[in-house]
């Protein structure tokens, strides 16, 4: 399978963000700019310890905080600068790669998340590699910009429909949607798609589609 190919301008902005970090990028994240809501996305998560891959992990802020709580956390990214400032924050499991060829051996996740960069991926592959990797009854979490938020030009803004759809055709059933409003302080849900600045999306491993596939080729 080809690697997935950065434009010259994504890869020249995320080097600059590896080399100097969000705040003199002029850009940001929900992740980075709220500890409210990376302490939110770990009260979605199960008590116990998981195994968690992250792709498109970046500097590695919300990875931190997952691993503090006791999880084993794998942060995936292209962008080798961005992997070099997430492991300053004491992260070790750390790999450069392609999300459309995770190179991971199948089941091997409990949770597969994919927090605000699934506009820069294909999701078709992605989904499809996410669903290999992940265990039986695996869960993934995704996280995507609304309309109304002023993303970096690369970045295309998937509906909740689009996100619905990719995920049903990897063999995915959504657990949970919602549209949210995030601030530094506080995760609110908002009224509607329109005006939220994250759409989240929970959803599981569809183990009865697979079954019902078997049974079809047996």
């Amino acid at each position: 399978m080809p690697k997935e190919q950065k434009s010259p301008a994504r890869s020249k902005f995320y080097t600059r963000i590896g080399a100097q970090g969000w705040r003199q990028s002029g850009y940001d994240t929900f992740t980075y700019d709220s500890p409210f809501f990376r302490r939110w996305i770990a009260t979605q998560l199960a008590a116990k310890r998981i195994e968690i891959l992250s792709i498109g992990c970046g500097a590695g802020e919300l990875e931190h905080e997952l691993t503090a709580s006791g999880h084993a956390v794998t942060g995936l990214d292209l962008s080798h600068p961005m992997l070099k400032r997430a492991a300053r924050k004491g992260l070790d499991r750390l790999v450069q790669a392609d999300a459309r060829a995770l190179p991971f051996a199948a089941a091997r996740f409990d949770l597969v998340m994919i927090m605000e960069s699934i506009g820069y991926l294909e999701l078709d592959a992605v989904f499809k590699e996410a669903r290999r990797v992940l265990r039986k009854r695996g869960r993934f979490l995704i996280t995507s910009y609304g309309a109304s938020v002023d993303a970096h030009t690369r970045y295309r803004k998937w509906t909740m429909a689009d996100i619905a759809h990719h995920l049903a055709n990897a063999g995915f059933r959504i657990d949970e949607q919602r549209f949210l409003d995030v601030k530094k302080r506080s995760v609110r849900d908002a009224p509607a798609e329109e005006q939220a600045g994250l759409l989240y999306v929970s959803s599981r491993v569809n183990n009865r589609r697979a079954r019902a596939r078997g049974a079809r080729l047996a």
